[in-house]
């Protein structure tokens, strides 16, 4: 299979590479003006890595996620990317390689690592689970794996120097911060109902707020619009956004959109 030349990462800008619930390229516009100078950038909560990919490089930077899949695959990309593409090229966009892969993830890191990426790839929404059909290009498992491997080597260069860690993201947050911090939360949403991972409760949410509270450097935190978010984050800013939700039949859901709370301190 011939491979188009790619840009470089420093001509375009790096996009993310998994589809995940509750991404926020769709804040970008909102959450980026409210990053503030700082020395060390982290994540506890990683994800698609929307913010990271659309703000330029700090001098140290930290990605946290719990899910192990998660930070497999941004291992991968980073300091195996030729094995990793090796395995990528020759998977098929096909029900049964999706059902196979869910049976079978893999037996070594990079074959794990492409397995989930491609199941992340073919399935609606991202949901891992059930087959993307889409009548026209571009959506559900037609996207094309010369697109895929090209977004790959261009996270590849952007996660050059990035720091990946696997614990829980109090510690995380603990261990990362400093007056010359700054944090980017985004954690479940409360009760949410998606595939990829658990929605949290409202104790979950309270501990989070404790762990806000003492952070010394800056921060921005995202969260859904519940009443009872707003309540619990009232000594802070709060601006309510409303989006459209993609990763919902519009079959089965006639009130596609969601509210969210991007906050920060006064």
């Amino acid at each position: 299979m011939t491979k188009p030349k790619i840009q470089n990462a420093a001509e375009v800008r790096t996009k993310p590479l998994l589809r995940w619930p509750g991404g926020k390229t769709r804040l970008l516009p909102i959450v980026l003006p409210l990053i503030k100078p700082h020395v060390c950038y982290c994540e506890p909560f990683a994800g698609g890595l929307a913010v990271l990919l659309a703000k330029k490089p700090s001098v140290r930077e930290v990605v946290n996620d719990l899910n192990g899949d998660v930070i497999n695959l941004y291992n991968q990309v980073k300091f195996h990317l030729p094995e990793l593409e090796r395995e990528v090229e020759w998977i098929l966009n096909s029900r049964k390689n999706l059902f196979d892969f869910m049976g079978q993830p893999g037996l070594t890191e990079i074959q794990r690592a492409s397995r989930w990426l491609m199941r992340n790839k073919m399935s609606f929404g991202g949901n891992m689970d059930s087959f993307g059909v889409a009548k026209t290009s571009g959506g559900g498992a037609s996207q094309s794996r010369f697109n895929i491997m090209d977004s790959m080597r261009l996270l590849n260069q952007r996660l050059d120097k990035v720091t990946f860690e696997n614990v829980d993201y109090a510690r995380c947050i603990k261990l990362y911060d400093s007056k010359d911090s700054f944090f980017f939360i985004d954690p479940p949403y409360l009760h949410a109902k998606v595939k990829n991972y658990a929605g949290w409760t409202e104790e979950q949410m309270r501990s989070l707020r404790q762990t806000v509270d003492g952070i010394q450097g800056r921060w921005v935190l995202t969260v859904d619009g519940s009443p009872f978010n707003r309540e619990l984050f009232k000594d802070f800013k709060l601006r309510k956004v409303t989006s459209a939700n993609q990763a919902v039949n519009r079959r089965t859901h006639s009130d596609r959109t969601f509210s969210e709370f991007v906050i920060t301190p006064k």
